[in-house]
This record gives C-alpha cells, structure tokens and sequence, in this order.
C-alpha cells in the first residue's frame, strides 16, 4: 500500500502525513516492549501510583494540608477525595489477605491441658463452657478454627445428655450462636466496602449541627471521604501490627483517629484544637451510636438461625 493510500490503524482515516488528523495516531509507532507495557498496566491499574503516594505522605503528616487543597480546589497535586477513599478501601482489604488478619473474628479456645466441660444453670437458664475461653478479636490475626472443635463437640454431647428440653434447647442454641458468628464475621469483611458508601453520607451529616449549618454539604462530605480513609489507614497499620503477634486491642484506634481529626478538623473548620476536640469526641460517639451499632445488628440479623431462637424461647 503507497503512503498515499495509507490508513490510520486506529480509526481507519487516510493519513496525510505521520499523524493521524482525526484520532492522533502515530502512524510509525511500534509495539511497547513487555516491561513498558507491565508498567504501563501497573500504573493505570493499580491503586497506588505517584499522585497516590504522595496523597497517602500528606494524609499521615499534614492531613490539614491535604483537606485545605480538597476545598480550594488546588487538588492536582492530590488523587481526588473519592478516589482516595476509595483506594483506601482496596488496600485495607488488600492488607487483611495477605497479613492473613481478619476484621471481625468470634473464637473459642480450648486451655492447654484441659477438658472441655459443659454445665447448665436451670436458675439461669445459661450455659457455662469450662475449659474453654471465648474472645472478639478485631483487627487480628486468623485463628483457624475459630471454633474450637473440641469445643463444638463438648455442646454437642450435652444437648445429647440433656434432661429436659430447656436444657437441650439452650445447648443448642449456643451451638447455632457459635455458627451465627462465623456468619457474621465473613459477612462483615463481605459488606464492608458497601456498607461504608450508605455510611458516608450519614457521617457527614452528623458533622452538620456540629462543624456548621452554614457551609456547603459538599464539604462536609469531603471531610467524611477523608475521615473513612485516615480510619483504614490507622485499621491497617494495626493489622500489620497484630500479623505479628502484638494482638493490640481495636478500642486503641480511637486515640490516634481523635488526634487526626483534631489538627484536620481545626485546619479544615477554622476552630480551635480543643472545640475541635470534644466536637469529635461528640461526633464520633454519635455515630457509633447511632449509624454502626445499628447498622452492625441489622447485619447480625440477617444470620441469626431464627429456628435456633425460637426453639430457645419457645422451651
């Protein structure tokens, strides 16, 4: 084919020269060498690149800094608040895979050296597991079982061994108990990331009667997408810490998130260190309260073995 009848392999126009004048096509461009193109993928794909890297340095030492750019719209040093959230949200997860951590894990332990032993208090109507120790482990490392099987098997002979139906009921409903919380720890990690989007806004609105009726909606919701992504950063740093054993209790986060949102939200909202304070403290108290304690028993509802309680009751 002459260079006159030649064609743009992209879009197909006659060329008049090396570019194409429709599509931009360099018309003598070969094919990339397979490094280029696994860093071009990488690039385009992943979520850290440069602009995220420097986002992330920002968000952990000057975070003021960063939310000061969000609102002046001089954001193009900076991955945009949506897409900083929603990176976090990929690496978080990310992190649990690989440190082999679990967000929310219900266990069973059996003590060294002892029986398990299973007991009914009839004035209680309680089950005692003696033996055994049962912890809520956050942001952890994976005890697989998590149910000890010495310990599923120990309920399961006393409901057989039961003397009355109130007896046998309750065993059996601990033993559907246990089962509801394995449940419920994977469909914790499974809702997460659609849960938090429904969340967001309610956290933004909560920061309304305390932050300022007066500002613009929108900036209030730039605060909560920076707010969720400072949380799953401090979230995996304490996963990587607890990978390695140091089993750091969840409630700790609460100081460092308070301190971020501190020297964040004095910047952002032009308040004083301290009113920003015990506002947070405010906030962050009435949105446990009121959107995640909520939000986690309608979770924890749709795994209920409702047969298993009504048994329960019913006996």
């Amino acid at each position: 084919m002459s260079e006159a009848e030649a064609k743009c392999a992209a879009c197909e126009t006659a060329l008049r020269g090396r570019y194409c004048y429709t599509c931009g096509q360099d018309s003598r461009a070969k094919p990339a060498p397979l490094r280029e193109m696994a860093m071009s993928v990488a690039t385009s794909y992943s979520p850290i690149d440069g602009k995220m890297a420097r986002t992330l340095a920002v968000l952990a030492v000057r975070p003021g800094r960063l939310l000061e750019a969000y609102r002046a719209g001089a954001g193009s040093l900076y991955v945009t608040p949506l897409k900083l959230f929603v990176a976090a949200t990929a690496l978080f997860l990310a992190v649990l895979n690989f440190s082999d951590t679990h967000l929310y894990q219900f266990t069973w332990k059996v003590l060294p050296g002892q029986p398990v032993v299973v007991s009914y208090d009839p004035r209680l109507d309680d089950i005692e597991v003696s033996g055994a120790v049962e912890q809520e482990r956050w942001l952890q490392k994976k005890i697989d079982p998590a149910i000890d099987r010495a310990v599923t098997q120990a309920l399961q002979q006393a409901a057989a061994a039961a003397t009355t139906p109130a007896e046998r009921a309750s065993i059996q409903y601990d033993i559907a108990w246990n089962q509801t919380e394995e449940k419920l720890a994977k469909r914790l990690s499974d809702w997460l990331p659609n849960v938090l989007w429904l969340l967001m806004p309610l956290y933004a609105l909560l920061l309304i009667p305390l932050f300022g009726r007066r500002r613009l909606f929108l900036e209030h919701v730039i605060f909560a997408m920076w707010a969720h992504a400072i949380s799953f950063v401090l979230m995996m740093v304490m996963a990587g810490i607890n990978s390695r054993g140091a089993n750091l209790p969840a409630p700790l986060l609460i100081l460092p998130y308070l301190a971020y949102f501190t020297v964040a939200g004095a910047r952002y909202y032009q308040m004083s260190a301290l009113s920003t304070l015990w506002r947070g403290m405010v906030h962050l108290t009435a949105y446990v309260l009121l959107v995640l304690l909520p939000v986690a028993i309608a979770i924890n509802m749709t795994v209920v073995d409702w047969g298993a309680f009504w048994g329960y009751v019913n006996a």
